[in-house]
């Protein structure tokens, strides 16, 4: 992420809460670069440099996005030619958010909630891991998310 501010040097720190930011890049004195931690909610980023450390405001919050979780898929099976309109449930969808099978993307995604998409299946063959992507990341692999092809 790229931190703008005033009277940043060389070998200044950025912090994301307590948790040490990564990758720091001095840009400018005004700008900065650094790799945000693993973390959850809302956090204060805090930029330290010989001259002490940048006071917290409103302006300085980071937040962390919670990827999607897939946890079923129904009906779990579909013809190989595709076409089949699956439910799948889980947390964290958006309004934007994809739909993979397999890694083939699936056509037709509608947000019923943050909870449940529906998606068309696209052809395929044997049995795999139904994804969600969105802003927040893609949804991991489980013995959930499995749809196969008969």
């Amino acid at each position: 992420m790229t931190i703008t501010g005033s009277n940043f040097t060389s070998g200044a720190t950025v912090s994301f809460g307590t948790v040490a930011g990564t990758g720091v890049v001095f840009v400018s004195s005004t700008k900065l670069q650094a790799t945000s931690p693993a973390g959850t909610g809302t956090v204060d980023v805090t930029v330290t440099t010989l001259g002490g450390t940048s006071a917290t405001s409103a302006a300085d919050k980071f937040s962390y996005s919670t990827g999607p979780t897939v946890s079923g898929v129904s009906p779990s099976s579909g013809p190989p030619a595709g076409g089949t309109v699956v439910t799948i449930t889980g947390t964290h969808f958006t309004s934007a958010a994809t739909v993979s099978f397999g890694g083939t993307a699936g056509t037709g995604v509608k947000f019923v909630s943050s909870s449940d998409l529906q998606a068309t299946s696209p052809a395929g063959n044997g049995t795999v891991d139904v994804t969600v992507t969105t802003a927040g990341g893609t949804s991991a692999t489980s013995a959930s998310d499995k749809f196969s092809y008969l």
